[in-house]
This record gives structure tokens, sequence and C-alpha cells, in this order.
């Protein structure tokens, strides 16, 4: 690590339930979803340089495009051209969230990457403001740049912080499958739903409240994969599992523990990729 490297850690984000109405006119669906992050995930740093370059590392990394294309760089020249700068950075993405994996992995690294640079740049800007550039970027963004218990309507943009007390002890695991976004929505569409009604919220009962909710489009990524159901059961299987469900569009799954020792246990007996994390506020850099 160079004296002026600045590192970022880039949450792996978890829907704890995520409810989904019908598409709007402009095709987004509107969205309300608890979300919360892991003591894991990817790594941005950022270094001095003449010009952007961007380096990758991690087996998840190898089915990313680099360059331009890329959403980390697609983050820093937003920033680079909302501020006014001739700077640049060189950033290196360490990976290791899998990709298309419902685990908002891109959105995550382009959120590290805003606030990464805007340590590296000194430009001191509000994390709201970092907000409103990343909604342009996607809908995650937003969420994934406070990385904090979260509520999260509309397609991404409304956000209000929400207490969930200690960080919850759990297991994520991919089944190996990738579920890219869109064809999960299109199957959703397609069963007709209905308009996203409001519905009582969280009002400090976490565990009870949790047992009530869903994720809308769990039923048809099932559909599509076959073998996300079969993940879901074996995680509800699992000594000490109080909850099992799918996050986001899919293919990863997570299970909920009393103990951390349990959630470890589940990670160490998976049969594929598996990460015993806790799930709420992971420390950031200061």
């Amino acid at each position: 690590m160079s004296p002026g490297e600045v590192r970022e850690l880039a949450p792996a984000k978890v829907n704890l339930t995520l409810r989904v109405g019908r598409a709007r006119a402009d095709g987004y669906h509107p969205l309300d979803s608890l979300v919360v992050f892991a003591d894991w995930g990817d790594e941005i740093r950022v270094d001095d340089s003449p010009a952007f370059l961007l380096t990758m590392s991690g087996e998840p990394s190898r089915r990313l495009a680099g360059g331009h294309d890329n959403l980390v760089m697609k983050a820093a020249v937003a920033l680079q051209r909302a501020a006014g700068l001739d700077r640049a950075a060189r950033i290196h993405l360490h990976k290791a969230i899998p990709v298309e994996a419902g685990l908002g992995g891109g959105s995550a690294d382009a959120a590290a990457t805003l606030r990464a640079l805007n340590r590296f740049w000194k430009l001191d800007w509000p994390l709201d403001r970092l907000a409103e550039l990343g909604l342009g970027l996607g809908a995650d963004v937003p969420a994934c740049l406070y990385s904090r218990p979260l509520r999260m309507r509309g397609i991404g943009e409304w956000i209000e912080m929400v207490e969930i007390g200690p960080g919850l002890p759990a297991v994520i695991v991919n089944p190996g499958v990738a579920v890219p976004t869109g064809p999960v929505f299109v199957a959703f569409d397609s069963r007709d739903p209905r308009p996203l009604a409001d519905g009582p919220w969280y009002q400090g009962d976490l565990a009870g409240w949790l047992t009530g909710e869903a994720n809308d489009l769990e039923a048809v990524a099932i559909g599509r994969e076959g073998v996300i159901g079969d993940t879901l059961e074996w995680l509800h299987a699992q000594p000490g599992a109080w909850l099992a469900r799918m996050t986001g569009s899919g293919a990863s799954c997570f299970a909920l523990f009393d103990t951390m020792d349990e959630a470890e246990s589940a990670a160490e007996a998976y049969p594929g990729f598996a990460q015993a994390v806790i799930l709420g506020a992971p420390e950031m850099p200061a």
C-alpha cells in the first residue's frame, strides 16, 4: 500500500425482504425492501495516476468487462466530471462477490469507488450528494453508498435509515448459477403482479416481522433455476437457521442464525460457495 493509497470496502448487499410492484409506464418496478450489508465484500483501492487505469483481481473478476464499460470506471468518470476535475486515478478492484448473484456487487463497487475518490480527491462531498450522482449509475448504488441498514423504496431513490439492533449472524451461499436480473423481472411481469401496496412496516420485532415478509422474486427465480429452491431447503435444514431466503433477484441465498458459530458451521458444510458474515452495518474506513 503506497502512502497516498485509499481503500474502501464494497460490502455485499442483502435484501432481507423485497416487495416488488407492477412495472411503471417507464418500465421500472417500484420496490420496498429492508436492505442490510455484510462485513465482507469486494475492495476498491485508488492511487495517483495521470490517466484512469483499472486493474482487477479475484476469481469473479474474470467475468467482468474492463475499461470504460466497467461500472467502476463509469462511477470514476461521473464523479470527475461532476466535480469539474482534470485529475484521474489508478483504481484496483479486488473481486470477492460472485457476479450476477443478487448481492449488489457491481453497485457496491461503484459506490465504493465514489467514496474512495471522494476521499482521495479531498472533495468532502456528503453521502447524500454522492447518492444523487450514484442513482444515475444504478438503482442500488445510493443504498450501497450508505452501506447501513435501510429501507429502500421507489426505484432506489427513497432511502430511510433503519435501526435493527446488533448485527445478524448469517451465511451467504451461491448455488453456482448466474441469474441475470432482466429475465427474472420479465418472468415476474408475466404473472400479472399487483401494484405495490403499503403494508405494516418493521416496528422493532425484527425476527417476527421478517418471518411474515418475503422476496417477491423468489418464486420466479426458482422457476428459472430450480437449484435455488434446493439451496433454500438445504439452508432451512441447518442447525440454528431461523430464516432462509433468496436475496435480490438471485441466485444467492442467505440464512440467519442466533450465533456466529452456527453460521460458520453452515458455511463449512455447504458444498459450494459460502461465506459466514455479520449482516448490519460493517465498519467502514474513516
